[in-house]
C-alpha cells in the first residue's frame, strides 16, 4: 500500500479522441542497505525507534527468511526491482542475503531518509542506496468541448 502523504505526486495529461485523460503518479522512495552483524542491526533499529522513526516502514530480510520462502529466491530480486532498484543491484542485495548478511529496507520514506541514513551509518550499514519508484496512484477523464 502506498502512503500517499510520504510520496510526491506528478500529473500526466493525455488527450485521446476529445477526452482528457489524467493519470496521477506517485514517486516513492526506498532506501536499502546491508548489515553483516546482527547486533548492529538490532542497535540500529533501536536507534531508529528512539529517534521517532516508524518501524512500520522498515523491513529486515535474512538468509533464514529466504530459505523459508519455499525456494522463491528469485522473488527476492524481483520484489526489490519492483521498488525501483535496478536489476543488477537487486541481484547484488540478494547475493548478500545468501551470504548471511542482513538486508534493511526502508519503504515509502521521504523526509526521514537523511536522519535514518545518519543513524544507520553510525551503526555500520553498508551498500546504502536510495531508489525511486514511480507508480500510478489514480486516473480520471474529462470530455473536452
Amino acid at each position: 500500500m502506498i502512503d500517499e502523504k510520504l510520496c510526491q505526486y506528478s500529473l500526466n495529461l493525455i488527450q485521446l479522441k476529445g477526452v482528457l485523460v489524467k493519470m496521477v503518479f506517485t514517486t516513492c522512495k526506498y532506501a536499502v542497505g546491508i548489515f553483516s552483524i546482527r547486533q548492529d542491526v538490532e542497535a540500529a533499529l533501536g536507534e531508529l525507534k528512539k529517534a521517532g522513526f516508524s518501524l512500520e516502514k522498515v523491513s529486515l530480510l535474512t538468509n533464514a527468511w529466504i530459505k523459508s520462502a519455499m525456494g522463491e529466491e528469485d522473488s527476492i530480486s524481483s520484489a526489490l526491482a519492483r521498488r525501483g532498484i535496478p536489476e543488477e543491484r537487486a541481484k547484488f542485495y540478494k547475493s548478500q542475503l545468501l551470504e548471511g548478511n542482513f538486508l534493511l529496507v526502508l519503504e515509502n520514506v521521504k523526509d526521514e531518509i537523511d536522519d535514518a541514513k545518519a543513524i544507520l551509518q553510525e551503526r555500520g550499514i553498508q551498500e546504502w542506496g536510495v531508489y525511486h519508484k514511480k507508480v500510478r496512484s489514480g486516473w480520471g477523464k474529462k470530455v473536452l468541448k
